[in-house]
């Protein structure tokens, strides 16, 4: 039976794959008054590895909060007694020998560097990156969300603001705005993950129309 390892935060809520652990980084760099936010996966099967970097440009952390992320019961949220992310997704990592890593300078931002084993038994599963993106946007539509997702020799790259300038070309209202990204990103994801070719560009008018039909 294939082992499995159930990670949960202070809320008694399973973080059962990394993008809720994505999602909770990016969470802070918001609460941290960021303006952008930087989303990097990178996997490699030929170096066994999954490296993730999330940067945001919010108020950044002094030395001394660096040194004490990492302890369950330090946190810079006002909303929760313990803080669990960051420990978590550290204690994720380092079960498949990789590692966690924050630098971080006041007035300029934080970048958190995640490196896991690729094929380690325990590495949680990546998750659902199009709920995680979709989900950042959704509660601060402000945030300009940078995402680039690189697979062995296949690239995803995603940035909201040129989608919102590209469906503001195109005529598209801020009613459908968000389920025009979900059906972009599901459509060139999906193309993504299963190797097929895409053209970004062109497919923005396409799921535009797809909406409109559908309305």
């Amino acid at each position: 039976m294939e082992k499995t390892t159930r990670l949960k935060n202070s809320g008694d809520i399973c973080m059962d794959d990394i993008s809720l652990h994505i999602l909770d980084i990016a969470e802070n760099g918001i609460n941290a008054g960021a303006e952008n936010i930087f989303i990097e996966i990178i996997e490699s099967t030929k170096d066994d590895l999954l490296n993730i970097k999330i940067k945001d440009d919010g108020k950044g952390m002094t030395e001394e909060t660096i040194k004490k992320i990492t302890d369950p019961f330090v946190t810079t949220r006002t909303t929760r007694k313990v803080g669990l992310g960051i420990p978590l997704i550290k204690l994720a990592a380092e079960m498949t020998g990789g590692g966690l890593g924050i630098t971080s300078k006041e007035g300029e931002g934080t970048e958190v560097n995640i490196k896991f084993k690729l094929s380690h038994i325990d590495r949680q599963p990546l998750g659902n990156m199009i709920d995680t993106v979709l989900a950042i946007f959704a509660n601060e539509s402000k945030i300009n969300l940078k995402y680039f997702h690189k697979k062995d020799n296949r690239e995803f790259e995603f940035e909201s603001d040129e989608l919102k300038e590209i469906s503001k070309n195109l005529g598209i209202s801020n009613g459908i705005l968000i389920p025009f990204m979900k059906k972009y990103l599901i459509n060139n994801y999906n193309n993504f993950k299963s190797k097929k070719e895409y053209d970004s560009r062109s497919d923005y008018k396409n799921e535009k129309n797809s909406l409109e039909v559908g309305k």
